[in-house]
């Protein structure tokens, strides 16, 4: 029944830039089912990061933001880090990607005991903790 409804709406077209005009009920349906208070719809996975760091970032009027070594966020400049040469500080991912853009990220090593010391350190300085709880890279 998934795929008549897909086709179905594929009848219709694709609707580019403006939020489709059942958004908001699917959204509504959403936290029906999952029992979340709000859903948000975005293009891409890169876009639904800006957005979620933009709004952790106002929200707690705190700048850092922690990610794990090995994850994947998408494309977004400002997650594309790794590691620095000391604890709990990031470079650049790629000669593309500007230092400044990363300053405010924390690359730690996922599953290990020290980086959930560190992010309980850091927890008044922190935005946001970014987990891809089953990385990509390492299925």
């Amino acid at each position: 029944f998934v795929l008549t409804e897909i086709q179905q709406q594929m009848q219709h077209g694709i609707g580019l830039g403006m939020q489709s005009n059942i958004a908001a009920e699917t959204a509504a349906l959403i936290c029906e089912i999952t029992g979340v208070e709000r859903v948000a719809f975005s293009n891409t996975g890169t876009e639904a990061i800006m957005a979620a760091v933009r709004i952790a970032r106002s929200r707690t009027k705190r700048q850092k933001i922690v990610i794990f070594a090995g994850s994947y966020h998408g494309t977004f400049d400002g997650i594309l880090a790794r590691a620095g040469e000391e604890v709990g500080t990031a470079e650049p991912l790629s000669l593309g990607t500007p230092s400044g853009m990363v300053e405010d990220v924390i690359v730690l090593t996922y599953g290990a005991e020290e980086s959930l010391e560190i992010i309980a350190e850091q927890a008044d300085n922190l935005a946001a903790v970014l987990v891809e709880p089953v990385q990509s890279r390492k299925p």
